[in-house]
């Protein structure tokens, strides 16, 4: 038998009343379990939706109405105790099989209904295809192809192009900068083509349809970086003294970093100041951010840094293997959507000077700073060096706008949002299960 739950709002109101009634609350709990409701009640989500511990607790993260200490749980336990929580004991829902779910679109269909256990896969395969569900993005596959084609382009004379081949990691070594020499080399492009063949067979596993969504998956990814990489170089988002490099292939698949950010200091040219990025472009609520998120948080605590060994700095200079602070950064469909549209517009002046002042220039930078103030608490409490690493990315933004009106108008332009709340919540939310994991240990 599987716990099903029946959500029950006040009397009185209905998820298509805007109005909430406050009054003086006894206890936190009480406080933040009504928030919760108001937040129901002034979003019109049906309570039909709320039908599992995990859809109401999906429900209260997208609320940001915890911004304390209080666990998920115990809210549940509170909207039990005060009767918003009828508890249903039904028989176990199997999941529709694949094929059931292959031909659903999205115009009728909100993917924040979708939260029983049934429709869980669906949501899922869903979110994965979002972008390719949206008529306004790509037309079609040979529209998503052309589009790729431009994005890869956009970035050809930067020297510092993702490079493949042995003979750049073979670089380093004659440069002195591998430890091990060429034998550390050797064994590093065996562990790289080793992981590539595993990722290559597991992709093999796949049926057509999911290994075509794999694909697309990858060229959206890669417009995404393309395009990012352009504004940041081309259009000079953030000025002359941050600048944009993909990292080699060996620290993309073996240490997860995609880019790095290298900011200049203004008083020592040839300090390098690196902070490595995560991209991900399926929204800030989205499961997959979380996991990656997650992975960075659990990779802190335990004390790890993240090393980038065979990186060419923005000047075309060897870099010794060296760790830099980390984020996960993400983008949502109407960023991508923007993003694309710029590359459509490439060659009209007109819209390139629209890009340079994009709303996206704040909100990437808001991203970067936003984590990396979190991740150095986050770090210094859990007494990893790399927190250092962090405040001064911080601090080294923070000194370029002195004399950089553009970077000094973005911090300006800062303030609390869903990103900020929602980056808290989660740290919470994994410092909470950390805890409840090493109490059962």
């Amino acid at each position: 038998m599987n716990m099903n739950f029946k959500f029950n709002l006040p009397p009185g109101n209905s998820s298509g009343n805007n109005e909430a009634k406050s009054h003086a609350f006894s206890s936190k709990e009480e406080a933040i379990t009504n928030k919760f409701i108001e937040w129901l009640i002034r979003r019109g989500i049906s309570p039909d939706t709320l039908t599992t511990e995990e859809s109401i607790k999906d429900a209260i993260i997208k609320s940001h109405t915890n911004i304390s200490n209080l666990a998920p749980e115990k809210i549940i336990a509170e909207l039990k105790k005060s009767g918003h929580i009828s508890v249903l004991m039904q028989p176990k829902m199997e999941k529709p099989p694949i094929a059931q779910i292959q031909n659903i679109g999205t115009e009728h269909i909100s993917l924040k209904g979708l939260t029983t256990v049934a429709n869980e896969e669906i949501a899922q395969h869903l979110e994965d295809n979002k972008l390719f569900l949206e008529k306004d993005i790509f037309k079609d596959d040979k529209d998503l192809d052309e589009v790729l084609e431009i994005a890869v382009n956009l970035n050809r004379e930067n020297p510092n192009e993702k490079l493949e081949s042995k003979a750049y990691y073979m670089e380093f070594a004659k440069a002195g900068l591998i430890k091990g020499g060429e034998a550390e080399v050797e064994k590093d492009y065996y562990d790289l083509e080793k992981a590539k063949r595993l990722i290559k067979e597991k992709e093999e596993l796949l049926d057509k349809k999911k290994l075509d969504t794999l694909e697309k998956n990858k060229k959206v990814a890669t417009i995404v970086e393309c395009a990012i990489s352009y504004c940041v170089l081309k259009l000079k988002w953030y000025g002359q003294k941050i600048s944009i490099d993909r990292a080699p292939e060996f620290d993309d698949i073996k240490r997860g970093t995609d880019d790095v950010f290298e900011i200049k200091n203004n008083e020592d040219e040839s300090y390098f100041m690196g902070l490595g990025i995560d991209v991900t472009y399926t929204g800030l609520m989205s499961e997959k951010f979380k996991n990656k998120f997650f992975k960075l948080l659990g990779s802190i605590a335990a004390g790890y840094k993240t090393e980038i060994k065979y990186f060419k700095n923005h000047d075309g200079k060897m870099m010794k293997e060296f760790a830099v602070p980390k984020v996960v950064l993400f983008f949502n469909v109407n960023e991508v959507r923007e993003l694309v549209r710029m590359i459509k517009n490439i060659n009209d002046p007109k819209a390139l000077e629209e890009f340079k002042n994009s709303p996206l220039k704040i909100a990437v930078m808001n991203q970067l700073i936003i984590q990396c103030e979190l991740l150095a608490d986050f770090a210094e409490k859990h007494h990893n060096s790399i927190s250092g690493k962090y405040t001064e990315i911080v601090l080294s933004i923070k000194q370029l706008s002195r004399k950089d009106p553009a970077i000094k108008a973005i911090l300006d332009a800062r303030h609390e949002d869903e990103v900020s709340h929602h980056i808290k919540y989660l740290i919470k939310e994994f410092e909470y299960k950390e805890e409840q994991e090493n109490k059962i240990k």
